[in-house]
């Protein structure tokens, strides 16, 4: 049988005082409401005495805050994300914020129901990488006076906070790596939630091969579930085209899959594939030979991320213009991508 939970009228009715006493000193309003120290003292003695915990969301209602946070992205299970939720419930508990998770695996219909989630739970405000097609979604939410904060991805017809990385400088960049390292047939292989022409990384890698003179060899590939479920499709891919000399990964977990398949058929790196990849993982700086990466500065993603937020909870301009905020992504060169002999 399920244990009855204790209420602020128990707290009054042990120490036959009101309940708004007891509220009003949970709420630190004592003083202001010139309640005795010596009372406060009784109370919390009290409480503690009889294990007392404040209903989180009562609390909400009463005083319009649970000081707690949504935080949705893709995956939480990818390194990626895992690391910036971590960073930034590091930050929300040093501002007495807790956070709720959750993965939308790019799913719209998922997504909505943990947005509505969100505002059933009544979270402050909302840090969120979203998916293809939420744009209606998101502006709903912030319509009804929700804070929110997007990351990894924008839309265009949205006006709100958002901090992103420069993916198109961050592609550029590794193509134009490749080249002066001598490789002329480089491919990409990207995710592509909705049109693979309007994805950053994609456009970044076109511009590049563009301003080189070389072809371009796009491969963009739907979102599933279990990074394995690539190995195949990047496999395929390979045997198709065996003049490629190097391959751009358009995130981390398709460039696990790719060195697996790399390795299921036999091939060498460099010797036979240059190999970079977007997003760094611990694997790549062990993997042999070690794995070049355009490197998201996960820290300072969430630590903008985190900041803008707290701001906009703080602030009583609810009008205030919204930040949009650029980082850059780093280039680590590796054994991956030795110069073309």
């Amino acid at each position: 049988m399920a244990k009855t939970r204790l209420t602020i009228n128990d707290i009054a009715t042990s120490l036959n005082i009101s309940k708004t006493a007891v509220s009003f000193i949970l709420n630190g309003r004592a003083k202001e409401k010139g309640i005795s120290d010596k009372l406060v003292i009784k109370v919390h003695k009290k409480i503690k005495e009889l294990g007392y915990r404040p209903n989180q969301f009562a609390q909400g209602l009463r005083t319009g805050r649970t000081n707690i946070i949504g935080l949705m992205v893709e995956d939480i299970s990818n390194p990626f994300f895992a690391s910036i939720a971590k960073e930034i419930e590091d930050k929300a508990l040093q501002n007495n914020y807790k956070i709720v998770y959750c993965s939308t695996e790019n799913d719209r219909d998922r997504a909505k129901e943990f947005l509505n989630m969100f505002t059933t739970l009544g979270v402050d405000g909302c840090i969120i990488a979203p998916t293809m097609g939420m744009e209606d979604d998101i502006k709903e939410l912030m319509n009804n006076g929700m804070d929110v904060v997007l990351f990894d991805r924008k839309f265009k017809n949205i006006s709100n906070d958002v901090v992103m990385v420069n993916n198109e400088e961050g592609t550029y960049n590794a193509i134009k790596h490749l080249v002066d390292r001598g490789y002329k047939k480089i491919a990409m292989i990207a995710l592509a939630l909705g049109k693979a022409e309007k994805e950053a990384r994609i456009i970044g890698y076109k511009d590049a091969v563009a301003e080189f003179g070389l072809e371009t060899h796009v491969f963009p590939l739907p979102f599933k579930a279990k990074y394995k479920d690539y190995v195949e499709d990047i496999g395929q891919i390979i045997k198709d085209n065996p003049d490629f000399d190097a391959i751009l990964f358009g995130t981390n977990y398709l460039g696990i899959s790719g060195l697996e398949a790399i390795n299921d058929l036999g091939l060498e790196i460099p010797k036979d594939l240059a190999i970079v990849s977007f997003d760094d993982h611990d694997l790549f700086r062990i993997h042999k030979p070690k794995i070049t990466v355009v490197s998201q500065p996960i820290e300072e993603i969430s630590q903008t991320v985190i900041d803008t937020l707290l701001d906009r909870l703080k602030s009583t301009k609810k009008d205030a213009s919204k930040k949009s905020i650029t980082l850059s992504a780093t280039l680590i060169e590796r054994e991956s991508t030795a110069a073309k002999s």
